[in-house]
């Protein structure tokens, strides 16, 4: 690549990545009223919901290397472009889905699409920014941008989201199919960071690309750092993307409407979108306390909103706090995110990324798959 394709490269990636997280990050239009889509518009039962997102986590281990292998025969452009199209099909079987197995068949694909953008995603970003001493701010700052713009939109498409499915339970998922479009049209845009040095055939790059990743699990596992780091992110992570369920499923059993839960979410999305503006002064602050803080806040807060929902029904004022809880819960999620993979990234060369992203995310749903299984009975 010449000097000026690679300043070219580097200027594009880098400008376009934080529109792009802000429609792409995750599926608009959807969270909090996915569950009830698939409660109240195809009769399927909470347990059922909360078993089937558990086999998505299973699927997530398994996926993990056959999705780095992809990343790496197509490049990160390229697997960025697949995972968003992998995304409008999962999109399109969702509305579809009429039982457990259609809806196991969506959170499949669904996993698949995840996989690969989150290997391809940051490693992208890391790689477009040039070296220097201040790349991990670089890149944190991107980062983070791209997420506090996430949340922000997340807030609006929820409450629009909200309404919507008061008028038709398929209106949201429509809503949400067409900015996957939108993202997947995006995605095209972006310049391939890391080009190939030499063509070979298909079997040929396969074997070498699991050999790569062997020897990268094998770097990765010897470090004692990032090994307790892995582990940590694992376990706070599935906590956070568990009670994306249980939070919604909380408020429905408490009797809320739907308008009401699409503005509840919001006003978490924008505690989500502040805490992601503030990560860097709290990581400045904290330093290798902020992992601990961002845990306790996140269980903590869960517990308690737990504990008065118990009581929910009987005392309606208790709703609101209910909501503060969440609350706080969603500032730990907004900023986990972005000090996570800034600290991920500080272990990270264009050789090495794509397999500590992939190890993070298997050790990621190994754990969740644990911690789903164990404790899906519970909204029954």
């Amino acid at each position: 690549m010449s000097k000026d394709t690679d300043i070219q490269m580097r200027k594009r990636n880098m400008k376009l990545f934080p529109t792009y997280k802000k429609i792409a990050w995750d599926y608009l239009f959807y969270y909090s009223i996915d569950f009830l889509f698939l409660t109240q518009i195809k009769h399927i039962s909470p347990a059922d919901v909360v078993l089937a997102s558990s086999i998505k986590s299973l699927f997530g281990i398994f996926i993990q290397i056959p999705a780095n292998v992809i990343v790496e025969f197509l490049g990160r452009k390229n697997s960025i472009i697949l995972g968003n199209i992998l995304n409008c099909l999962y999109m399109v079987i969702f509305m579809m889905t009429g039982n457990l197995f259609d809806l196991i068949i969506a959170k499949f694909i669904s996993s698949l699409a995840s996989s690969i953008k989150d290997i391809a995603e940051p490693s992208l970003l890391n790689t477009s920014i040039p070296p220097s001493k201040y790349k991990s701010n670089i890149f944190a700052k991107i980062n983070a941008k791209g997420a506090s713009g996430y949340y922000i939109l997340g807030a609006i498409t929820k409450i629009i989201a909200g309404f919507l499915f008061e008028i038709n339970g398929y209106l949201p998922m429509i809503c949400s199919l067409l900015s996957l479009i939108i993202v997947t049209i995006i995605s095209i845009f972006f310049i391939e960071p890391v080009k190939k040095q030499k063509s070979i055939n298909k079997e040929t790059s396969i074997m070498e690309q699991l050999k790569d990743i062997k020897e990268g699990f094998t770097f990765i596992l010897k470090s004692e750092r990032l090994k307790a780091l892995i582990l940590s992110a694992s376990f706070i992570l599935s906590l956070l993307s568990i009670l994306v369920n249980y939070q919604t499923n909380l408020m429905q059993e408490i009797g809320t409407p739907a308008f009401l839960i699409g503005i509840i979410s919001a006003i978490l999305s924008i505690s989500s979108s502040y805490a992601s503006k503030k990560q860097d002064k709290f990581n400045s602050k904290f330093k290798n306390k902020s992992i601990i803080l961002m845990a306790l806040m996140a269980s903590i807060s869960t517990i308690i909103a737990g504990m008065l929902g118990l009581k929910a029904k009987q005392i309606p004022i208790l709703l609101l706090l209910i909501v503060l809880a969440f609350a706080i819960s969603k500032f730990a999620h907004g900023m986990y995110y972005t000090i996570m993979d800034r600290y991920f990234r500080n272990f990270t060369n264009k050789d090495i990324d794509t397999k500590i992203f992939a190890v993070k995310n298997l050790f990621v749903n190994i754990v969740s798959a644990i911690f789903r299984n164990n404790g899906f009975v519970f909204v029954e």
